[in-house]
């Protein structure tokens, strides 16, 4: 397959990180450029004309719905995927009149993300919405109270020079905190294991 300039929007730059990382496991997609906000985002697409571009539905600034439709104009082979949290079927509705190719949720297992990327990019409209509702089941990974603080600043980006700085503990505290974190998320890296806690509800991202 020939390979595919992505353009990554999402106002979270540690949900981004950890996108990026996922996106990148298949040595098609690249991610070279990111944005931060729709406005952003259109400015940059604009600019560098990505093959895909794959973003957070609801971000400061345009709506990536409304700027998909400046953007096929000017590019119509230019494919956008939105990768969100929500799934409203107002927002599926419009997204589907504005010719936006994918809609599928942040919940979805690395593999089929990459599975609905390669489909979108064969020409096909990917839409999963309104998927049914999971039972809500009590989480068996339990925070101390510290670990939560911690846990919610790195969700903040927060460094762990500025998390031990906001709680009065020292950077080597922090660092302790972090791997019993990770240990327990079971995850490599901070940024996977705010996605995976941003799956599970185990935290919130701030607004």
């Amino acid at each position: 397959m020939d390979s595919v300039r992505l353009l990554l929007a999402d106002d979270h730059r540690i949900v981004r990180e950890g996108l990026k990382m996922i996106l990148e496991s298949s040595p098609r997609y690249t991610v070279v450029e990111e944005a931060s906000d729709g406005d952003e985002l259109i400015e940059k697409a604009l600019a560098i004309k990505p093959d895909l571009i794959v973003s957070d539905l609801k971000m400061p600034g345009i709506s990536i719905i409304d700027g998909c439709k400046q953007l096929k104009d000017q590019y119509p082979e230019m494919k956008v995927l939105i990768l969100t949290a929500f799934d409203e079927s107002e927002d599926v509705f419009r997204a589907l009149e504005s010719n936006v190719d994918g809609y599928i949720m942040k919940d979805t297992v690395p593999e089929q993300i990459l599975h609905t990327m390669d489909m979108v990019m064969m020409g096909y409209s990917c839409f999963q919405s309104k998927l049914p509702r999971k039972r809500k089941e009590e989480s068996d990974i339990a925070f101390t109270e510290r670990e939560q603080e911690v846990f919610q600043l790195i969700v903040d980006n927060l460094s762990n020079l500025e998390i031990a700085q906001r709680l009065y503990i020292s950077e080597a505290t922090v660092k302790t905190h972090v791997s019993s974190i990770l240990r327990k998320t079971g995850q490599p890296n901070r940024s996977q294991a705010v996605l995976y806690a941003l799956k599970k509800g185990l935290v919130k991202v701030s607004p």
